[in-house]
């Protein structure tokens, strides 16, 4: 298992929802498999791996039989609405046929926290803030950054709206 994966770690925020660090070889993906994950979604853009990582990576999880998908997000960048709509429809999708899901970003520290509140919110009706709350409880470390959680409050209200008028 690699150092990083180790050091950042991962933890499950819901009963088949993990969230955590971004994956970097064989050896971690092995330790998704252990978990019981089924299904990736990949947060993480293509520079953020250094030379072969991403390679070796798809291929393991390929070997495996687990599913990946991606949406890639900025790192310490802004999280687009409907980027936030589609990861989070994805991840409830997946939980809904009974996967066990893991969710990353780099470090599991923010755009993999902020996504996880967002599935936390629609699937138990609660607000933003308190699914942010649910989910620091999980893993202290999660904590997106100021305008992350301004662009998920602003995601939320806007779904708010939208379900409002129709």
């Amino acid at each position: 298992m690699s150092r990083w994966f180790r050091t950042y770690g991962y933890v499950p925020v819901l009963e088949h929802l993990v969230i955590g660090a971004y994956p970097l070889d064989a050896g971690d993906v092995e330790m998704l498999q252990w978990m019981g994950i089924d299904r990736v979604l990949n947060l993480v853009q293509d520079s953020e791996y250094t030379d072969g990582e991403r390679e070796e990576v798809s291929g393991a999880l390929l070997s495996l039989g687990i599913e990946e998908r991606r949406v890639e997000l900025v790192d310490h960048g802004d999280l687009p609405a409907e980027a936030l709509e589609h990861a989070s429809q994805q991840v409830l999708g997946w939980l809904d046929e009974g996967r066990r899901v893991y969710l990353h970003c780099r470090a599991g520290w923010q755009r993999s926290a902020a996504v996880a509140a967002a599935v936390i919110a629609l699937r138990d009706g609660t607000d933003i803030a308190e699914a942010l709350e649910r989910v620091r409880q999980r893993k202290p470390s999660a904590d997106p950054l100021p305008h992350q959680r301004e662009d998920l409050l602003r995601w939320w209200n806007g779904r708010e709206v939208r379900r409002a008028d129709g």
